[in-house]
């Protein structure tokens, strides 16, 4: 997903300094917006799971204060792991979706340069 954002935020960026014709800022917009789109859904996607995960990793670390045990804790540090990694890809995800609004500005302001 991470080289998706780069190879799509390359594309973009090097789209903005080529393209001249207006009707060319309107392709590359609809593009760029159904890209955003996707790249919102798996967010959307990533944020629930880390959610879930989040929730899981608080009920067993509320069994294992209950019921101590090897068994508990070891679970809680699978999940805590997994939490970990989980929430570093959301995080990754998430400043990937503002870099594309960003370049979304960007696309705007050229589409749209000969309004002022």
């Amino acid at each position: 997903m991470v080289s998706d954002f780069q190879k799509h935020e390359v594309f973009i960026k090097q789209a903005l300094t080529s393209a001249k014709s207006d009707a060319l800022w309107r392709e590359l917009s609809d593009y760029h917006h159904k890209q955003i789109q996707n790249f919102q859904h798996e967010r959307l996607i990533h944020l629930l799971v880390t959610l879930t995960y989040a929730i899981a990793n608080l009920m067993s670390f509320a069994i294992t204060l209950a019921f101590p045990n090897i068994g508990t804790v070891i679970l809680n540090i699978i999940l805590l792991v997994m939490l970990v990694f989980y929430a570093r890809h959301y995080f990754v995800l998430e400043n990937g979706v503002q870099r594309l609004y960003r370049l979304d500005r960007e696309i705007i302001k050229k589409l749209f340069r000969h309004i002022k």
